[in-house]
């Protein structure tokens, strides 16, 4: 029985596959160019690794010195427009018109939002940054490195990078293209946000094919890098757990795990793979801030916290604006601060497109609040109560986690925390499945946007083709394998950098586009916007709520009996 159901189950999904692939129509653009392309590269990599990371450095420098304050204004553009939707009219719209229904939760949707944008950053920064900007603050800034000035600005120097700042680029491109997708019903592709600038016809012209290239493109060197740095840190962790030297066969392993992983859980899609991953991952990630607290230095935690958050609010727009035009500046804003917000930018019209996905029935206010402040309040906690247990060991404990980063890089930083706590032997495995759940979440989420893109004429609603998804998962998995082969973290750093970059001037456009378009719009009285008319008085979509979360539900009730 068990051989003829295994023959008819792989005839059922030979027959689906041929199916899907006779009734797709690909976007082969979309497809084939950011392929062609990232082969280029990982040839140029295999060929050379040194003298293509020499070339690559000596181009970033070149572009931050010349564009980097570009990036700066880019950056503030994105908060004030999230700030325009949250506090004004705007807000009030919903998502999919007046009778439109949420179809999950607000923990499902945090949740999901969480882990698919930030979690993998969260992992392997967390430990990493509050504690290597202390012992090296900005040159042109004059600390003293390991002072307490130096601990505070680090801190919120460290909030700026993975907080608000951030968000703001998926949420700024999340609201023009979820309005355009459930309100004005245009495809789900990226070159959608278009439309309020240029009008239908952008949709199927060259112009919206090249920019949906281009944002592939970019988010296909995003992921990879996000990957690469999970392969190291993963690798960091296996040796440090199981006491197995890294090497290329590591990495290959590693690399092939996860890809399986992603691979196998995007069979089910949105509304089970992905929202079980974020779910679980997100309690996973709950777990270890409050151990952290119970074991760790709580009182040191709260205050750095207090201060340091007091210090990022009361300096944000001098840190926004932080360029250092001076001749000891060593680059640093170029490297850390631009560097990041380019490579969030890598993501961001493409984790904005997935975030379309999470909205339906929620007003643009509400959109902004889970979207963009939940998760900005989370990482002020991460980073807090990690760089806090980081900084009070380096500072009053005599643990020497500075010699280590020096020693063994950032990848071994975020086990090396649980060395020095109770049950290490139990917790630091469970923070290796934290890092490697984290990463099969963003490549999961990205990988099935990305399909549905390379789709003519997808939905929001729709899932890509099983082997279109397969297709992008393995490009990716070989990607971010000779990425770290090649050029470790430098090589992944310097590749999303350059693919983010273009993003730039299309964020401008989607947004200026998008405020033209609802300045037009006309109002009721009272100041609210009137629907679009292919909306307004259309029914819900009919498609059924996701079942809510198990672990929510039980943990809600827990606080909720009488």
């Amino acid at each position: 029985m068990a051989g003829a159901y295994g023959g008819s189950n792989r005839r059922f999904i030979w027959r689906g596959w041929e199916s899907m692939k006779n009734k797709v129509k690909v976007r082969y653009a979309v497809l084939l160019v950011p392929t062609l392309i990232f082969a280029v590269v990982l040839i140029l990599g295999i060929l050379d690794g040194n003298a293509f990371i020499a070339a690559l450095t000596s181009t970033f420098e070149l572009v931050m010195q010349k564009l980097g304050w570009v990036v700066s204004i880019t950056m503030l553009l994105f908060i004030i427009f999230c700030l325009v939707v949250l506090l004004g009219p705007m807000g009030k719209i919903k998502l999919g018109g007046p009778n439109a229904k949420p179809k999950m939760s607000y923990w499902q949707w945090f949740a999901v939002a969480l882990t698919a944008g930030i979690g993998t950053g969260v992992v392997f920064w967390g430990a990493v940054e509050p504690l290597l900007f202390t012992m090296e603050p900005a040159p042109s800034l004059g600390l003293v490195p390991g002072s307490n000035d130096a601990v505070i600005w680090a801190m919120r120097t460290t909030f700026l990078h993975w907080t608000l700042t951030p968000y703001a680029i998926y949420v700024a491109f999340g609201i023009v293209m979820a309005y355009v997708i459930h309100n004005m019903r245009k495809p789900f592709n990226v070159s959608s946000g278009l439309v309020p600038m240029f009008g239908d016809k952008v949709v199927n012209s060259k112009l919206g094919g090249v920019v949906d290239v281009l944002t592939v493109f970019a988010l296909v060197g995003g992921v990879a890098g996000s990957l690469g740095y999970g392969i190291l840190q993963l690798g960091s962790g296996v040796s440090v757990v199981f006491g197995i030297d890294t090497n290329v066969l590591v990495y290959t392993l590693i690399a092939v795990v996860i890809f399986l992983a992603y691979t196998a859980t995007s069979i089910s899609g949105l509304n089970k793979g992905i929202l079980w991953l974020g779910d679980k991952n997100s309690w996973f990630f709950m777990f270890m801030l409050l151990f952290l607290v119970l074991v760790g230095p709580g009182s040191y935690i709260g205050n750095l916290f207090t201060q340091s958050f007091g210090s990022y609010i009361n300096h944000f727009v001098e840190s926004m604006t932080f360029t250092a035009p001076f001749a000891d500046s060593a680059l640093w804003p170029q490297w850390w601060d631009m560097y990041w917000w380019i490579d969030w930018l890598c993501y961001g019209a493409i984790m904005g497109l997935f975030l379309v996905r999470l909205g339906y029935g929620r007003t643009l206010r509400q959109f902004v609040v889970v979207n963009w402040l939940m998760p900005s309040a989370f990482g002020i906690l991460w980073f807090s109560i990690f760089g806090g247990t980081v900084l009070y060991g380096q500072m009053y404990q005599g643990i020497d986690y500075y010699a280590l980063y020096q020693e063994k890089g950032a990848e071994a930083m975020t086990l090396a925390v649980f060395e020095h706590v109770p049950f290490s032997g139990i917790i630091r495995p469970f923070m290796l499945l934290i890092i490697a759940i984290s990463f099969v979440t963003l490549a999961n989420s990205m990988i099935s946007t990305i399909s549905s893109m390379s789709v003519k004429g997808s939905s929001e609603s729709e899932e890509a083709p099983f082997w279109l998804k397969l297709i992008w998962g393995i490009i990716i998995a070989v990607a971010s394998l000779v990425f770290t082969l090649t050029g470790g973290i430098d090589g992944i750093k310097f590749v999303k950098v350059f693919t983010g970059f273009p993003i730039i001037i299309i964020g401008w456009v989607v947004i200026i586009g998008f405020l033209k378009y609802m300045a037009r719009r006309p109002r009721k009285e009272t100041g609210e916007y009137i629907y679009e008319e292919v909306i307004a008085d259309a029914p819900d979509s009919g498609e059924p709520a996701v079942e809510s979360s198990k672990t929510f539900e039980k943990i809600k009730a827990m606080f909720t009996k009488k």
